[in-house]
């Protein structure tokens, strides 16, 4: 009976550990950089409501959508879907599909990761 109840518990610390780990990967919550030349410039901000995308003029972010990995943002009654990939160490990749007429894939880092700070001293 009593290992009954350790494995049930372990099994249960486990799947919160699991759930927990999941949820954290999927949040974009925070400030993304575009580093260039040793600086960093603000690009994108996400929050619980949506975000900011700072380009040329400040976008609103609208339909983050995690499990699709994409959101929205829309220029004079234009939607454009943005696709991404955010890694664990803080990059993330994301694609502007059809807004710019240059190259559409970008880079950004989370402010304070792993990844923006080695950004930071690779562009020095």
């Amino acid at each position: 009976m009593q290992n009954e109840k350790l494995i049930t518990l372990l099994i249960i610390g486990i799947a919160t550990i699991f759930l927990i780990s999941c949820s954290k990967q999927n949040s974009l919550n925070g400030k993304y950089y575009d580093i260039y030349d040793g600086k960093a410039k603000l690009i994108l901000e996400f929050n619980e409501n949506g975000g900011r995308f700072y380009e040329i003029e400040t976008r609103a972010i609208t339909n983050v959508d995690t499990k699709n990995k994409s959101f929205t943002f829309s220029v004079n009654s234009r939607d454009f879907v943005v696709t991404y990939d955010l890694k664990a160490g803080g990059n993330l990749k994301y694609d502007t599909g059809s807004y710019f007429t240059s190259s559409n894939k970008n880079t950004a880092y989370k402010k304070d990761s792993e990844a923006y700070k080695k950004a930071l001293k690779i562009t020095k």
